[in-house]
């Protein structure tokens, strides 16, 4: 596969068995800033394997890719460098794009995005956002906007903006194997099922401390029952009993779930873009909402009112 000059590479985060919203809201905008510098407009994803994702190419060619690639891993999928690293520098080198874009919300993109552009020699665009439908601002440091005659490599996080599928279902699909897995270096502490790390939608995470007390977990469970939320915590909550065993999660456990519903001490790796509710703790930073005061009348209280609703 020949290299383009002006290559606009996206990066692109899976919800589940589809792209993140953020990430179709960065496609978006990599379509139009392509269109304007006559460049080719790259979808990348990492993965287990190639197959299956037809659905996945589908969507990512109805918002604009003009190709997909795919690189293909055999570690466990977390939005962390040590884990998916290898696999993205093979699609950098292979690409070497002009410009790479990341979900401003995506998971991956507090870690990858600053390391891409330190891997590539790129400036960390601190100004990128969507103006509209038909118009992308892309500014560095000093407020210049970035065109594509400039030289070197940009990277930036776009955000705050609505997807806007410009294509068709025909895109061609590139598979590149990584030739290395994750950090031998580096231990994945506390690594978890992808079906927990890669929770979407409502989380409710259980503390060691709640876990002891058998009300409180019953509560806890039957409010995940009203709200659709997958209950996880730590290996002592696991040890008791409280939660399933594939449901344990620490401090090196990344999740992006929408709402994280937090019991007790509850210790827990969220994405920024988190909403987090704390149940039996003072609110804090960062903290969208709280319920200070004993755990089981808090929890009580919420459960009451979520039924009666």
């Amino acid at each position: 596969m020949s290299t383009d000059v002006a290559a606009v590479l996206v990066h692109i985060d899976l919800d589940g068995d589809r792209p993140s919203r953020s990430s179709m809201v960065a496609l978006a905008a990599g379509r139009q800033i392509a269109s304007s510098w006559g460049a080719t407009l790259y979808a990348a994803l990492i993965a287990r394997d190639a197959t299956g994702l037809d659905a996945i190419e589908t969507e990512l060619a109805r918002g604009g890719a003009d190709k997909v690639v795919v690189a293909t891993t055999e570690p466990p999928l977390a939005p962390l460098w040590a884990a998916v690293g290898g696999a993205w520098q093979a699609v950098l080198d292979q690409l070497r794009p002009r410009l790479v874009l990341f979900g401003a919300d995506a998971a991956s993109a507090p870690e990858l995005a600053p390391r891409t552009g330190a891997r590539i020699g790129a400036r960390l665009l601190m100004r990128a956002r969507t103006l509209g439908l038909d118009e992308v601002e892309l500014r560095d440091r000093d407020g210049g906007y970035v065109r594509a005659s400039d030289g070197g490599a940009a990277v930036a996080m776009i955000g705050r903006a609505d997807p806007a599928p410009t294509g068709d279902d025909d895109v061609d699909l590139v598979v590149i194997p990584a030739t290395e897995g994750a950090d031998a270096r580096i231990e994945l502490a506390g690594a978890t099922p992808a079906e927990v790390s890669h929770t979407a939608g409502t989380v409710v995470a259980l503390g060691d401390d709640a876990a002891k007390d058998p009300r409180v977990v019953t509560a806890a469970n039957r409010l995940a029952e009203l709200i659709g939320a997958v209950v996880v915590g730590g290996a002592e909550a696991a040890h008791r009993g409280a939660i399933a065993p594939g449901a344990v999660v620490d401090r090196q456990s990344p999740l992006a779930p929408e709402l994280c519903v937090a019991i007790g001490a509850a210790q827990v790796d969220l994405a920024g873009a988190t909403s987090l509710i704390k149940i039996g703790a003072q609110p804090g930073k960062l903290v969208d909402g709280a319920l200070p005061g004993p755990l089981d009348a808090g929890l009580a209280s919420l459960i009451e009112k979520l039924e009666d609703a």
